[in-house]
């Protein structure tokens, strides 16, 4: 009776870990995790919003020597001081 138990344990683990790897292999290894799918806010240089990464335009700065990220709304200011548009 004992060999039963056992034997339908490991069945069991068996089965767990097949479809684990299954499931694995069904998203790929470099696949995104959950939590990355859903796109992180970013701010904008200017007013500090938050905004969606594909709301954003980016310059330039080449009195900084860095690259700024501004919304929509600000994005004639950055004109204004002819920022080269990347």
């Amino acid at each position: 009776m004992n060999y039963a138990v056992v034997t339908v344990l490991a069945i069991g683990a068996i089965l767990w870990i097949l479809g684990a790897l299954k499931q694995r292999r069904r998203r790929g290894p470099f696949a995104p995790s959950k939590k990355k799918l859903s796109m992180q806010k970013q701010s904008c240089s200017y007013c500090r919003r938050k905004v969606n990464p594909k709301e954003l335009s980016f310059y330039s700065a080449p009195a900084h020597g860095k690259v700024i990220g501004v919304c929509k709304a600000c994005k004639p200011q950055a004109e204004r001081q002819s920022l080269l548009r990347l």
